[in-house]
């Protein structure tokens, strides 16, 4: 790590910070990595600006960082930050290339046009090593597809872990891309609170979901494998869980093997509950079989909580000490290791050293350090200057292509594409000879990017049902 903050290259980081709003990543460690991401950026000096989607985005991350740059996306957004950047083009980081459903512009048009060098971000593959699981629906497979595609346009690829880096370089094919190992960080929100004494005995606490490689129902057989002496007057708290299938079929586990009264299935939490859960826990466990970086282990850590995890994947490199780990499908062995921790006051005592350095390891700024650094040092060889994108462009639509030729003639700034529906629809078939772009009013929010227009203007014609939050409200500008 270098001695200070690292400059890029003294201009903006345009940092894509839509999966705050993505309906699966929002609620997830994705939307949170996102935010963590951009504060660990100012945290070391940089200058972020974020692209949000839409004013609603932009009024989520107001909420979330106070003070920070976030922009809605569009074409003036990429506009703005090329006339602060000078004559060197800014770095996009690309959050959503990895994310599922996979974003139809995780890298937007007006940055592809701009020639930006693309920074994305590599959570995992998975889904990718794990296909006959995951991928058995054409469309995830068709996704998969798309997303490998695009991995191969960007410049450099941050990858959270090691293990990531190396599971991505070979199931993508990614040759001899720079992957750069920048891990990842805790949000300082999660801290140890010392007003509030442990509990001996107490809560054991187990962070998991739907998806099978979380592995509750091993973590549940262990739990229920425990001496009685030992479960007598402790708890376990799972916490997530996702849908109510997965619940029921937790719980009809916990009937079954008897463990009733000592298990506590309770869905998913907002992180203010989890945090204090955590700061009061006696153990924390994280039997997930594979994971791309393992978050709720540097969590618990940094809320003070002893911890303990699987062997394999990159938890290795999260947790770093082979003590504080187990065989996450050896059910015995997963026992013991809970028994350890729980009954063993010298392994309790190494197991808190351990989370310690867990949390020192993995925070904010030596994550800010190592984006700054790989962006700095992985800028292409070949020098490009930025393309600033035209001063406008605009589209109209109307329910016939003869009204939006008047309703085009009509603007004062010369119009760049028509949309068009219901009975315009078939002069689409029939527009070889005509002078003007021509787009079904129907793509608009689904196949045409949301920054492919500065102003988008219907008139008695009904917008997709997938536009988004900013395209409606670009409408409305009519």
């Amino acid at each position: 790590m270098t001695g200070g903050p690292a400059v890029v290259g003294g201009v903006p980081v345009l940092v894509d910070g839509r999966a705050v709003s993505h309906p699966t990543a929002s609620g997830r460690g994705i939307g949170r990595w996102v935010t963590t991401l951009v504060r660990s950026l100012i945290v070391v000096g940089q200058r972020p600006v974020v692209m949000a989607d839409g004013h609603r985005g932009v009024e989520q991350w107001h909420d979330l960082i106070d003070g920070v740059d976030v922009r809605p996306l569009d074409r003036a957004l990429v506009r703005g930050v090329l006339e602060e950047s000078g004559d060197v083009a800014p770095w996009f980081v690309a959050t959503q290339l990895m994310l599922h459903p996979v974003s139809l512009d995780a890298i937007p048009v007006t940055v592809s046009e701009a020639g930006l060098p693309v920074a994305a971000v590599m959570y995992d593959v998975i889904p990718q090593r794990y296909p006959s699981r995951y991928l058995v629906d054409a469309a995830a497979a068709r996704q998969s597809e798309l997303r490998s595609a695009l991995a191969h346009t960007v410049d450099v690829m941050l990858a959270i872990s090691e293990f990531a880096a190396v599971t991505a370089r070979h199931e993508l094919a990614l040759g001899s891309m720079p992957i750069i190992d920048i891990g990842s960080a805790v949000d300082p929100v999660f801290t140890p609170d010392d007003s509030h004494a442990r509990a001996r005995p107490g809560e054991t606490v187990v962070v998991g979901g739907p998806d099978e490689r979380k592995n509750i129902p091993r973590m549940l057989r262990a739990w229920a494998a425990l001496d009685d002496e030992v479960r007598s007057g402790r708890r376990l708290v799972v916490v997530g869980g996702g849908d109510r299938v997965t619940r029921d079929r937790w719980n009809h586990e916990v009937v079954h093997l008897g463990i009733s009264d000592s298990v506590q299935l309770v869905g998913s939490t907002p992180e203010s509950e989890l945090i204090a859960l955590l700061r009061t826990a006696e153990l924390s466990v994280f039997p997930s079989t594979e994971e791309g970086f393992g978050l709720p282990v540097v969590e618990a850590a940094a809320c003070g909580c002893p911890v303990i995890c699987s062997r394999g994947s990159s938890l290795d490199q999260v947790i770093g000490d082979p003590s504080a780990q187990f065989d996450p499908y050896d059910v015995v062995a997963m026992a013991g290791a809970i028994t350890a921790a729980l009954t063993d006051a010298d392994h309790r005592g190494h197991l808190q050293t351990v989370a310690r350095a867990v949390a020192t390891t993995w925070t904010v700024e030596a994550l800010g350090h190592r984006v700054a650094d790989a962006l700095r040092d992985h800028r292409p060889e070949s020098t490009r200057q930025p393309i600033r994108p035209p001063r406008r462009r605009i589209a109209v639509g109307a329910e016939t292509l003869d009204r939006a030729r008047e309703l085009a003639a009509h603007r004062a700034e010369p119009v760049s594409s028509l949309l068009v529906g219901g009975t315009g629809l078939a002069d689409l078939e029939r527009s070889s000879d005509l002078d003007e772009a021509l787009r079904p009013v129907g793509m608009v929010g689904r196949d045409i990017g949301a920054d492919e227009f500065d102003l988008i203007v219907l008139d008695d014609v009904a917008p997709a049902s997938t536009m988004t939050g900013r395209r409606r409200e670009v409408e409305a500008q009519r």
